[in-house]
């Protein structure tokens, strides 16, 4: 299957993106209450990752770079576990009231640094491709 190479990067760009999230459930749950202005930071970089994945986005690149299905199924596979754990983690505490608020935090943000780190390695090595 044909992709344009800028599509690659723009996933490069959500997959960092998803990176620095899994980041903030950790350090939100551990310094989220004494350190306010951490919120106000990842909005900022948030933002920064929008407008530069758009002016890469319009950026003329007419390259194409040649995937398999199932490189495409893996990074489909790989956006919906992601947003899977991100929704089990925003559920879980109002259906079972004695989960460790600080520990799901630190394991759904570990898993979802996983699946992130897995989703750059993966764009980095179909960019590599000529």
């Amino acid at each position: 299957m044909n992709v344009y190479r800028k599509s690659l990067v723009i996933q490069l760009l959500l997959f960092i993106v998803f990176f620095i999230m899994g980041a903030n459930l950790i350090v939100g749950a551990y310094l989220g209450a004494t350190m306010g202005w951490i919120n106000y930071v990842l909005l900022g970089v948030l933002i920064a990752f929008a407008v530069f994945g758009f002016v890469l986005y319009k950026k003329e690149d007419p390259r194409i770079v040649v995937m398999t299905p199932k490189e495409m199924n893996l990074i489909k596979y790989l956006l919906y576990g992601y947003f899977f754990v991100y929704i089990v983690h925003m559920i879980l505490p109002s259906i079972v009231t004695t989960v460790d608020q600080k520990m799901l935090s630190l394991v759904v943000g570990v898993i979802l640094m996983g699946i992130a780190t897995y989703g750059v390695t993966m764009q980095l090595r179909l960019l590599k491709q000529k």
